[in-house]
């Protein structure tokens, strides 16, 4: 009996050690990734009132732009579509501050793509991460590229309509000639 009372204490003693390990791996990693996660959040908004296709893809960057020389480092990044959903769009970039130095300049930097093609980017550069330069609620605008060269909806109509053309009059020619003869 008294071998009994101590396997159950026992047993009870690892089941309270596996309840507080458990409760260990469950608050502790929430706790550091909140004390390990930061983000960069704001609104993009388009430099005119166009209406993006549902097939548009917006991309924003946090890069580092402090070699002036060298291409900008990528820090983080964000891929959506706007599944036809229209300016202004929110985003949020989350990252790991230990990648940031604060003595580097960052910027926030993206596009806007409709079937791979750039038809909208940022031009101005917007700081952040840097002493005093704030990191939420930013207001990034996109200019429309020039010449982005998106096809019109009708330009693989046009060489098709030329030969429908010349094909009638192909077959008007052939019935006039016809009617001569006959």
């Amino acid at each position: 009996m008294r071998y009994c009372r101590f396997a159950f204490s026992l047993q009870l003693s690892a089941f309270m050690l596996l309840v507080l390990a458990v409760l260990t791996l469950l608050v502790f990693p929430t706790a550091t990734s909140a004390q390990g996660a930061a983000s960069v959040s704001g609104i993009i908004f388009l430099s005119d009132a166009a209406t993006l296709p549902s097939s548009a893809v917006i991309t924003i960057q946090l890069a580092d732009v402090t070699q002036a020389s060298a291409s900008a480092k990528v820090i983080t990044e964000r891929v959506f579509s706007t599944g036809g959903a229209q300016s202004p769009f929110s985003f949020t970039l989350p990252y790991n501050p230990q990648q940031i130095n604060q003595a580097n300049r960052y910027i926030i930097q993206g596009n806007i793509r409709v079937a791979g093609q750039i038809i909208y980017r940022t031009v101005l550069p917007h700081t952040v991460n840097s002493s005093g330069t704030p990191s939420s609620n930013l207001q990034i605008t996109m200019v429309k590229v020039a010449n982005s060269g998106l096809p019109q909806s009708y330009a693989g109509t046009q060489p098709l309509l030329l030969a429908g053309i010349l094909l009638l009059a192909g077959i008007a020619t052939m019935a006039i000639r016809r009617r001569l003869t006959a």
